[in-house]
């Protein structure tokens, strides 16, 4: 099985939550999905944990990065 890095994890997780939240905006601004208050807290939600987490995981590699050098 491929082992990886919880900080690899952590950025994948949140691009994932950054491109849910987009696309949860995206498919209201477009009339596919209807507008609700509850709909976009949860994409504004969903976009700021994926930043939350995305950043925490590239801080955990340039940490880890400055202990090797």
């Amino acid at each position: 099985m491929l082992k990886m890095k919880k900080e690899f994890i952590e950025i994948i997780i949140g691009g994932a939550l950054l491109i849910i939240g987009f696309l949860i905006s995206f498919f209201m601004v477009i009339n596919i999905l209807e507008k609700s208050f509850l709909l976009s807290f949860f994409a504004i939600s969903c976009s700021f944990s994926g930043l939350t987490l995305g950043f925490h995981g590239i801080y955990g590699l340039v940490i880890l990065h400055h202990r090797r050098d």
